[in-house]
């Protein structure tokens, strides 16, 4: 017997997700915590679910996982809004020294 795994992301159907075989996953606790490891290696999976797929091509849902803690995909990499770049202020320029008071008397 395989499993097949379907993994899909915000606003995916299963089947348009990503599609894994494993054979060692065979009950609800193996795939809740394959589940789990999977989110968080991913934080943008919405829903993963697991399929018993019999060798004479039978098959059912024996398990589905939805994300609560869902990223969407595209929004800085963490997961929340892109934080904006830094305001660098501006250094005001040296005061001037005596020869520069003098140049700049002389229009030098």
């Amino acid at each position: 017997m395989t499993t097949e795994i379907y993994s899909c992301k915000e606003g995916q159907s299963l089947k348009q997700g990503k599609l894994d075989y494993n054979a060692s996953i065979t009950t609800k606790d193996e795939a809740a915590s394959d589940a789990l490891r999977r989110c968080q290696r991913d934080p943008t999976l919405k829903k993963i679910a697991y399929y018993k797929v019999s060798p004479d091509g039978e098959f059912r849902v024996f398990y589905s996982y939805t994300n609560p803690n869902c990223k969407p995909a595209g929004t800085g990499g963490a997961g929340g809004p892109a934080k904006p770049k830094p305001v660098v202020k501006k250094t005001p320029p040296p005061k001037l020294g005596l020869f520069g008071k003098l140049k700049k008397a002389l229009g030098l």
